[in-house]
């Protein structure tokens, strides 16, 4: 991850210090296919024109976390055999999020990058760092026992991790440009996964939430630095 922001950076930086700037930020959804929720996002990013037309961007979006629709239990055991009861069932909830970081070339069609009424097309790569994270109940399933302070989890349960994976996609989109003023735009993005998704334990490759296919909505507001 750290490689590929270097790299954007590299590859954006000579543009940025010789051309228009424009900075850009909203909302959005991410909908993966077989999956039966939705997650929601902030995103900010950043666009330089390489021509009237075409456009170079950078995108970061952080998708709010999202509780899988079943919930789970486990087993905790006591700390020494002097704790009775020795087992207890905790119930648990497991939610991820996602953080993306893309970047991209649009060509509008139309007017141009920075004026009235345009549609774009373009192709980006992007980063995918997802964060699984268990969240337990303080007591047992009976509600009778407080558990943190004598018991222990399973070995090798944690009660977070990592998910580290590449993607590609395509984006179409719409925007509109006020004069003086700012543009709005939305645009829906294809991605698929290049890589087989990293799961730094065994908590993370237990998520229900992804998928190697999804799509990407976004809608905001980007403004021309000159």
């Amino acid at each position: 991850m750290k490689s590929f922001l270097i790299v954007s950076l590299l590859f954006l930086f000579p543009l940025i210090t010789n051309a228009q700037v424009s900075i850009d930020a909203g909302t959005g959804v991410l909908k993966g296919f077989g999956v039966p929720k939705s997650f929601g996002n902030l995103h900010f990013g950043i666009e330089v024109p390489r021509a009237t037309d075409q456009s170079v961007y950078g995108r970061f979006s952080y998708f709010f976390p999202v509780k899988e629709s079943t919930p789970l239990s486990t087993v905790v055991t006591g700390n020494n055999l002097n704790i009775n009861p020795y087992n207890l069932t905790v119930n648990y909830d497991r939610s991820t999020n996602y953080s993306l970081f893309e970047v991209g070339t649009r060509k509008y069609i139309g007017n141009d990058f920075d004026y009235g009424l345009s549609g774009y097309s373009g192709s980006n790569i992007m980063v995918i760092v997802n964060k699984v994270k268990n969240v337990y109940s303080t007591t047992d399933a009976t509600g009778q026992y407080s558990w943190e302070d004598n018991y222990t989890l399973s070995p090798g349960e944690e009660r977070e991790g990592t998910i580290l994976s590449l993607a590609v996609g395509l984006q179409v989109g719409i925007k509109y440009t006020f004069p003086a003023i700012g543009t709005v735009y939305a645009d829906l993005s294809g991605q698929y996964l290049l890589t087989k998704p990293t799961a730094s334990n065994y908590t993370a490759s237990q998520t229900q939430l992804l998928s190697s296919l999804f799509l990407l909505f976004n809608v905001g507001f980007r403004k021309d630095l000159y």
